[in-house]
């Protein structure tokens, strides 16, 4: 028996047998684990019903949350190891020169014998020598996402990760503007301390229960190019508050401009102190029950962050699950987006989209790639008013 140096869920913890058919890759975000991920494991349990509990997931710790609640998942293989090339020259060669502890990893994965792989990293060492078959996309239907792009038509990423499964299955392309609801799996308790959470609050804040209605703001993304101002965000939920005398505000925590939700906390409080209420950002609160908070509000607003991705998911269930503390998935959700593509990372259907139409969502970098992007000053942002924001949320 292997190691347990990968922090995998091992044979002697888990109750159902360990049943690996398929692979799904992720890279490292959590939008990543959504996007890709939960759709590539509908996509493939949609084509191959008994392929529900043999679907195994390469993720790092955090994004293994997200499936913590999945009955379609098999095994969890949790790594903090890349095995992708990065930017900077030292990385070129990760994933194909192999580290001992990454070469351990993959033998791990090469005895598991999988029927397929999803690929949704850049990462040849690593396909190459697990010796299955890749999901590799068709001919045809990249090129019809490129001139999908050419024409700045809308083309999700979740659709990328479907078509590429469909092929696999020997199925035909669906219509890029199909998007179909993304299932996040999670259970009562995660609704049950949600609401528990949101009554004291309530309970808290000097406004009256019966008419209140929460806001949860996220400030922060883990990219400049897809955060928000926070003099944005600050001059927006103002004007909300000015004209909604029941609206209570709950700041989600900052973890990489860690000043961004003391800011608004500040800024918000000094005409509103008994409606403004920060998350503490320790200890960190799991992604699924994050996922239940959102759910439970009235009002979501963020930019393009992994935390979008999961207020977006269609939460539900396990069978036999407590349904008197089901989602409710009717939260509304503001997204607002700077230099990455809405179209590609929006969700059309189930948001309001503000910010659309920035020539850089446009353009290769940063509109699909927004890793190592620089600014050079300018606020991608700028396009976006405070009134466009109040609009998008008192909208019926």
């Amino acid at each position: 028996m292997y190691e347990c140096y990968l922090h995998c869920y091992t044979r002697c913890e888990q109750q159902k047998s360990d049943t690996p058919r398929f692979l799904v890759t992720l890279d490292v975000g959590i939008g990543d684990a959504i996007v890709v991920g939960l759709s590539a494991i509908d996509q493939i349990v949609a084509n191959d019903p008994l392929a529900s509990g043999t679907i195994d997931i390469l993720c790092n710790a955090l994004q293994a949350q997200i499936f913590a609640c999945d009955p379609r998942i098999n095994r969890i293989i949790e790594t903090n190891k890349v095995f992708f090339p990065g930017a900077n020259i030292t990385q070129w060669l990760r994933g194909i020169a192999l580290d001992p502890a990454a070469a351990r990893i993959i033998d791990f994965l090469k005895q598991r014998s999988y029927e397929a792989v999803l690929p949704s990293i850049v990462a040849p060492g690593l396909y190459s020598r697990l010796h299955s078959h890749i999901m590799y996309p068709s001919i045809i239907n990249i090129a019809e996402d490129f001139l999908a792009f050419c024409r700045q038509q809308d083309f999700h990423l979740s659709t990328i990760a479907r078509d590429m499964v469909d092929h696999y299955f020997g199925k035909a392309m669906a219509p890029l503007n199909q998007v179909k609801d993304i299932p996040l799996y999670i259970s009562s308790q995660h609704v049950k301390l949600a609401i528990s959470t949101l009554e004291a609050l309530k309970a808290e804040a000097k406004v009256t229960q019966q008419n209140t209605k929460l806001l949860i703001v996220a400030p922060d993304t883990a990219s400049t190019v897809t955060r928000p101002p926070t003099d944005l965000l600050i001059a927006g939920i103002y004007r909300i508050l000015a004209v909604h005398p029941h609206l209570m505000v709950y700041i989600l925590p900052s973890y990489t401009a860690t000043g961004c939700s003391l800011q608004l906390l500040k800024a918000l409080s000094k005409d509103y102190p008994q409606r403004i209420f920060l998350m503490p950002a320790e200890p960190k609160a799991h992604l699924l029950e994050m996922a239940a908070l959102i759910d439970q509000s009235d009002v979501f607003l963020s930019g393009d962050t992994g935390v979008m991705h999961l207020a977006a998911a269609y939460k539900k269930l396990n069978e036999g699950d407590d349904i008197s503390f089901a989602p409710r998935n009717s939260a509304k959700i503001v997204a607002l987006f700077g230099g990455t593509n809405p179209g590609y990372y929006g969700y059309s259907r189930r948001t309001t989209i503000l910010g659309r139409g920035r020539r850089e969502q446009t353009a290769l970098r940063p509109g699909f790639f927004k890793e190592a992007y620089k600014l050079k000053g300018r606020n991608l942002f700028d396009h976006i008013t405070s009134k466009q924001i109040l609009d998008a949320v008192l909208d019926q």
